[in-house]
């Protein structure tokens, strides 16, 4: 039997081990692919604790030369092996956008997956929590973290996905997505119609809670894509309003947001009428149709100006008419000795949840109105057909306290 090594204090050294004339400790293997590897220390316990863990990942076939990879390359090979058809570009391009600003730069980003802890993923949330952040942004980092290391585990590279069950603290407080009530959706209709100021968003205010379309639909939508013959409106892309490489905020022509909102949408007489009021508008004030964005023009919705109305322009000019409804309200209140009604913060995509609210309430059937909105998962126009469904029940039920019971 050979007779076993020892170090300069005379503590037998096992296979693989070794020490260096320095005194340094080192221990050699081979990784999962077949390649020499030497990991050491100063001290022969705190090598050998090394040896258990790389002993522990070879028979579970982890690939430690994997697990060396940054978060930010785990990060780009997520991305990279997306498929194109769920995965659209807008999606895409607001990940890396969110991923550069947040992530990329930092200690994090550049850390190696093999060490990061879930008290990492939670120190970074909380971060972002202290920067103003809001629950729903701390949320889509969730959203690119979990699969991104759920695709290391599955790969071998490392044995347990760091990010789970660290998002607890942050899955409540965000601010519910409300629909106008019936009242408020008249009353704000009525206000802007009869305003000398604001009556220019009536059409296409009219136009978002007949169709439920999306800002960027709405916004991106051209006269081309409007039969008013057959009265049918051709969904096929939308317009959004971002950072280009070179820093500069600009309109883009991009596919709609999931191969759902590819559509075509039936007119309403209200949205008929409003489309004929907004076209007479345009010719009125010679608003110019040659503003092109990506080869497409002649925009239905405008500024003055003859350019694409931005998003939150859009949603600046609702912050003023509801502020100046309120102010108005509050007066007549005081006049009629009452509470007064204020209307609530109203954003474009509060048209949306009303225009569902509203058809939901008039009986259109889950799976037409799935189609009618565009959605690619059936359990999002759920979620507010069961409310507006509850809603005309409880009304019913209300009903019933009207009558005598003799």
């Amino acid at each position: 039997m050979a007779e076993k090594r020892k170090d300069n204090k005379g503590r037998n050294l096992q296979k693989g081990e070794g020490q260096r004339k320095n005194g340094r400790y080192y221990f050699q293997y081979k990784d999962t692919l077949g390649k020499n590897k030497v990991v050491y220390s100063w001290e022969l316990t705190e090598l050998r604790e090394k040896e258990r863990q790389i002993k522990k990942d070879l028979e579970d076939g982890i690939n430690n030369t994997a697990s060396k990879m940054t978060l930010n390359e785990l990060f780009d090979l997520y991305i990279s092996l997306k498929n194109k058809e769920k995965f659209r570009d807008t999606t895409k391009d607001n990940y890396i956008a969110m991923w550069n600003l947040h992530i990329r730069e930092t200690e994090l980003g550049v850390a190696e997956i093999c060490n990061i802890k879930p008290t990492h993923i939670k120190k970074f949330y909380a971060k972002l929590k202290r920067k103003g952040l809001s629950n729903s942004t701390i949320k889509l980092f969730h959203s690119m973290l979990l699969p991104s290391f759920e695709l290391a585990v599955n790969d071998d590279m490392i044995r347990k996905n760091p990010v789970k069950n660290c998002l607890e603290e942050y899955k409540g407080g965000a601010k519910e997505k409300t629909a106008l009530t019936l009242y408020e959706q008249n009353e704000l209709l009525h206000f802007i119609s009869e305003s000398n100021v604001y009556n220019t968003y009536e059409p296409m205010i009219r136009y978002m809670l007949g169709t439920g379309c999306r800002i960027g639909e709405v916004i991106g939508i051209t006269w081309s894509d409007i039969d008013m013959k057959n009265r049918e409106i051709n969904i096929n892309h939308q317009m959004i309003y971002k950072r280009n490489t070179e820093g500069k905020t600009v309109f883009t022509i991009s596919e709609t947001k999931t191969e759902a909102g590819n559509r075509k949408i039936p007119m309403t007489q209200d949205v008929y009428n409003a489309l004929c009021k907004q076209r007479r508008y345009n010719l009125y004030m010679g608003i110019s149709r040659d503003y092109k964005v990506d080869n497409y023009s002649n925009f239905v919705f405008m500024t003055k100006n003859g350019r694409p109305i931005a998003p939150n322009g859009f949603n600046n000019a609702m912050k003023n008419i509801v502020q100046a409804y309120n102010k108005l309200e509050n007066i007549k209140a005081e006049s009629e000795k009452r509470q007064p009604l204020f209307l609530p913060h109203i954003s474009a995509h509060t048209f949306r949840h009303t225009a569902c609210t509203r058809m939901a309430e008039a009986g259109i059937q889950p799976k037409t109105l799935q189609y009618i909105l565009g959605h690619s998962d059936m359990s999002i126009t759920m979620n507010v057909y069961t409310h507006a469904q509850y809603d005309n029940v409880k009304k019913e039920v209300e009903s019933i306290e009207q009558l005598k019971v003799i």
